[in-house]
């Protein structure tokens, strides 16, 4: 529906988004990866795991918090009917994810 001059800048945006959300993806089979590495670890030696899925779930905590509307926490701009129910939903999943990761961290450095 643009204008054909805006066309090339339109499908520059499509592809950056969907190259962005492959990247995404690839951090997400990465973490997996680790994950996987991690169970093959004794208890005392998976703090540094739990550390980084610890920071990883406050800041999804955070992000779905934002779009759930938690004032604090500004406002985002294009957020649907649907994607403030996802919010309200996963941050307190993610939330009781951060206080695991959280005693699994205290308790694997012994």
């Amino acid at each position: 529906a643009a204008p054909k001059d805006k066309h090339p800048a339109g499908a520059d945006y499509v592809f950056l988004m969907l190259f962005e959300q492959r990247q995404g993806a690839l951090a997400f089979l990465a973490v997996a990866a680790g994950v996987l590495y991690g169970l093959t670890l004794p208890l005392a030696e998976r703090h540094a795991l739990h550390f980084v899925f610890g920071i990883m779930a406050v800041l999804f905590t955070l992000v779905n918090a934002n779009h759930a509307g938690v004032p604090a926490l500004g406002q985002h701009p294009k957020i649907s009917k649907n994607g403030r129910h996802v919010g309200i939903v996963f941050a307190p999943f993610w939330a009781v994810v951060v206080v695991l990761n959280g005693l699994a961290f205290a308790a694997s450095e012994g």
